[in-house]
């Protein structure tokens, strides 16, 4: 049975009669609109509702309706049929007025007949139409599931004549009606949310943000490793050769200054290199040239996308753009898709998500070129080449506390010595004067006509006179203390070592401040911030534009759905279960008649054409009936048992003689309680609505749900958004300006109506169809807020059938058969039930997918001859078709 699982059950009411499904065209038109005109769907399982009396002489119905392939049907019957059955209808004797006369078409295997004499088991004396509406519409949902309805015609396949008086034990356990909406609105408006992007996407990390890595290039600030393996500059073009000429300058520059920093430079001057100031004005008009050559090329390089003519621009100067995985277009919309759904899964609400992608767009759209000639002008203001190749005065230090007090302790080591302390004194005293001196004369700028010359200051007089007043010191102190020889010798020799190291100290430090001030640290830096801006543009502006774009394009457009989304869904009020009416009537109305235009349902079916293999399955179960390969007396003999302690039923004229025992009542242990209520006996007929009715049978458990319940739903309903957009990415991914036309709001209302009559119908225990991981559904008891063990607790209370409620009158227990192993059984529950100490597995047991039902189905058996196999006579039951 499980390659029919999928296929639904199509209800059928004739208990007001035929009306539209007489003929063909109308019974086509019921089974499509139950069908929802899904085009390919098979209508493989029927469930006919019809009062006890109408059967014979709706024949010619059930013969269309169970023409449909290998179509199975479960038959309801309401009542007890009445003493005659009418005109024109054949009818053999039975034992009892009461017996069911079921046509010639609902025979085992393949259909099967509930006969419900009384839908309230007895317990109503009067009961109005719509409580009786009420209290079969359970029973006609709990047939419309299919794992149910192919397990109870499974089991009435084995009962004697095909046709069981059910009894029940019914759990229903969902929301209040209150709680329901409550929810239902709060899981609305959470799903909806605020237009708040719930974080930011930053430019140095886009990642971070949940940007997929391949979207991450068209947002960010990075350079994709691709772009930087790959030389965008063209060789011989002006962007290259301005960059390297404008390198090869400042590596000069450099290499001079680093050569004239020491006691060379100081004592020998520039030498044969050339003059420092020189070399850093070149390298100045250089960084100007290269300069220029970005802006020039930022402006001819400023437009949206990329077209030829801005492509030949670019390589006129210089930048030939490379191909690189990051722009290929069919990366970009997987990648969106991802992110997408990657923010749906975190149930981010769906204004938030929007804004999210909204933001993704804004990063994404390019801004052109130009737009970067501001960032141009913070990297390398337009002074910046002047200022490095402009004269600048050269300080040396001379007069500093510092260096006064080091050329006076050179001079007073030196004269310390007595004797010849009086010419050493001052000596050094005018030796750190000349080098201080010479500091100012080999300053940059100096050569050639003097343009760059800036002029100098070197505290030669200070030093002069400092070294002065320490030579008299060291003269005094050197006679006064009578210092030996060898000691003024050794501080003579300390005065030399020191006098020529203090004077490269001052010329470094006066030359490290005049390359400073110019600027010349920073030429290289200005160089390479004006080659990653410049690459920058190539990656982003250029490079990338044309995949940016459309990143940006479909961006915007999942937004623009997804906010069409939100507006439809939000304030969406819940709506009934759709299929079942009050009384659990699946109208058989007509849908319109464009409907029947297609050939769907093709001729009509021949049975006697097929060959028909032996029953081992409801897939495989022979022929219904064949009026031409048995006779009348053979109908009536059909699978006829001997009951016990009697004779055979076929012999059997009267139930009160045809058995020798005492008739026993099979029912002693499923009396039904008496028809009360929690506060007392029934409301009137008028104050019940029909899914309040209360029945014997059912037991009605309502939660107010538990703590994960509105997220649960936030996230059945975040999934089936996803799912709507799930066929639309390939039309995004093609023009993302389609996006508006989609019928997204359209499809998000039906999605949201649907799963709301969903909830309606099958409870929130059961997850639908598009959740994409119903694994991780909490379990009902979390959801609804009942006890866990509720289920488990009924199954096991009443899985042998103890307790269950027979859905007839206490008069009607007579045509029920005595024996009470001729009985079979269906236990029931909704699949999501078996997690966290759900009923133990059973043979008989069935799992339902969905449904807020879990119980015990006792199918009954009827006595010999409370069955009669009829059919219409000739062309009479035509005319009497329609009565009922």
């Amino acid at each position: 049975m499980s390659s029919r699982t999928t296929a639904p059950v199509v209800t059928l009411d004739l208990r007001d009669g035929p009306g539209d499904l007489a003929g063909a065209d109308g019974l086509h038109r019921a089974v499509r609109a139950a069908l929802d005109g899904t085009a390919g769907q098979q209508a493989e399982r029927f469930l006919l509702v019809d009062t006890a009396g109408g059967l014979a002489r709706h024949q010619r119905i059930y013969e269309q309706v169970l023409s449909y392939g290998s179509g199975h049907a479960l038959c309801v019957a309401v009542g007890a049929p009445p003493a005659e059955p009418g005109d024109g209808i054949a009818v053999p004797p039975a034992p009892t007025p009461w017996a069911l006369n079921r046509p010639s078409p609902l025979r085992p295997p393949a259909v099967g007949v509930l006969w419900v004499m009384d839908p309230h088991g007895g317990t109503a004396a009067d009961p109005a139409p719509h409580e009786d509406a009420g209290a079969l519409r359970p029973l006609l949902e709990l047939l419309a599931a299919p794992a149910v309805f192919d397990a109870v015609l499974h089991a009435v396949a084995e009962v004697p004549d095909g046709v069981a008086v059910p009894a029940l034990r019914v759990l229903e356990h969902d929301l209040s009606p209150t709680a329901r909406a409550r929810v239902w609105r709060q899981a609305l408006a959470d799903l909806v949310g605020q237009d708040d992007p719930g974080g930011r996407i930053s430019v140095a990390d886009p990642e971070a943000g949940g940007v997929p890595a391949v979207l991450a290039p068209l947002v960010g600030a990075g350079m994709p490793r691709s772009v930087e393996r790959a030389e965008w500059r063209r060789a011989g073009g002006e962007a290259d050769e301005r960059f390297r000429a404008c390198e090869a300058a400042l590596d000069e520059a450099e290499e001079v200054y680093e050569r004239q920093r020491g006691a060379g430079g100081l004592l020998r001057g520039p030498g044969g290199d050339a003059d420092l100031a020189e070399s850093l004005d070149a390298a100045a008009a250089e960084l100007a040239a290269y300069r220029e050559t970005v802006a020039e090329t930022l402006r001819d390089g400023d437009g949206v996308g990329l077209p030829p003519e801005q492509r030949r621009r670019l390589y006129e100067h210089g930048i030939d753009l490379p191909r690189v995985p990051e722009a290929a277009r069919d990366r970009i919309g997987p990648g969106l898709r991802g992110f997408a759904q990657n923010l749906l899964a975190r149930r981010l609400p769906l204004r938030s998500t929007a804004a999210r992608l909204s933001a993704l767009s804004d990063l994404a759209t390019p801004t052109g070129s130009a737009a970067r000639l501001g960032r141009l002008d913070e990297l390398c203001p337009p002074d910046l080449p002047r200022q490095l190749a402009g004269p600048r005065p050269f300080e040396v230090r001379g007069a500093a506390y510092g260096e006064l007090a080091g050329g006076c302790a050179v001079a007073a080591a030196a004269g310390l010595w007595p004797g010849p302390g009086w010419a050493l004194g001052p000596l050094a005293a005018l030796a750190a004067a000349g080098l201080t001196a010479l500091a100012v004369a080999r300053r940059p700028g100096r050569a050639g006509d003097g343009h760059l010359d800036g002029g100098g200051q070197s505290g030669a007089l200070a030093q002069l006179c400092a070294g002065l007043v320490g030579a008299a010191t060291g003269i005094t102190l050197g006679h006064a203390l009578a210092v030996p020889a060898w000691l003024g010798m050794s501080t003579l020799l300390v005065a030399l070592i020191a006098l020529p190291l203090l004077a490269v100290r001052r010329w470094t430090g006066a030359l490290d401040s005049w390359w400073a001030a110019g600027g010349g640290p920073e030429g290289r830096d200005v160089l390479h911030s004006l080659d990653g801006l410049l690459a920058d543009a190539v990656v982003h502006d250029w490079l990338l534009a044309d995949a940016r774009l459309y990143c940006a394009d479909g961006a915007r457009a999942v937004a623009g759905m997804i906010r069409r989304a939100a507006a439809a869904a939000e304030g969406r009020e819940p709506v009934p279960a759709a299929g079942l009416d009050g009384g659990g009537r699946a109208g058989a109305q007509a849908p319109p008649a464009g409907l029947l235009d297609d050939d769907w349902f093709g001729p009509s079916y021949d049975r006697r054409a097929v060959p028909q293999p032996s029953y081992d399955s409801f897939e495989t179960a022979g022929s219904r009936y064949d009026d031409t390969a048995q006779s009348w007396d053979d109908w009536d003999n059909w699978d006829r048992e001997p009951e016990p302690g009697g004779r055979d039923g076929a012999g059997a004229a009267d139930a009160d003689t045809a058995h020798a025992t005492p008739w026993q009542d099979p029912l002693a242990d499923t009396v039904p309680p008496p028809r009360q209520t929690a506060d007392g006996p029934a409301p009137a007929p008028g104050d019940i609505p029909p899914d309040d009715v209360p029945v014997p049978w059912l037991e009605r458990e309502a939660g107010d749900g538990g703590p994960e319940l509105v997220a649960t739903l936030v996230g059945d309903l975040a999934d089936g958004i996803a799912t709507i957009l799930d066929p639309y990415w390939g039309a995004i991914e093609r023009d993302p300006g389609a996006a508006a036309a989609l019928p997204v709001d359209r499809e998000v209302r039906a999605m949201i109506d649907g799963e709301s009559a969903r909830l309606a119908r099958d409870g929130v225990a059961a997850a639908p169809a598009f959740a994409r991981d119903p694994a991780s559904r909490p379990d009902p008891a979390v959801l609804l807020g009942l006890a866990p063990d509720r289920v488990t607790r009924v199954l096991q209370a009443h899985g042998d059938g103890t307790g269950t409620v027979p859905l007839c009158a206490a008069e009607h227990r007579r045509l029920l058969s005595r024996d009470r192993h001729a009985a079979r059984g269906v236990r029931f529950a909704p699949d999501v039930t078996r997690h966290g100490g759900g009923p133990p597995p059973a043979d008989d047991m069935v799992w339902t997918p969905a449904g807020r039902y879990a119980g015990v189905f006792r199918l009954l058996p009827l006595r010999t001859g409370s069955v009669r196999t009829v059919r219409l006579r000739g062309d009479v039951g035509t005319m009497n078709e329609g009565a009922s």
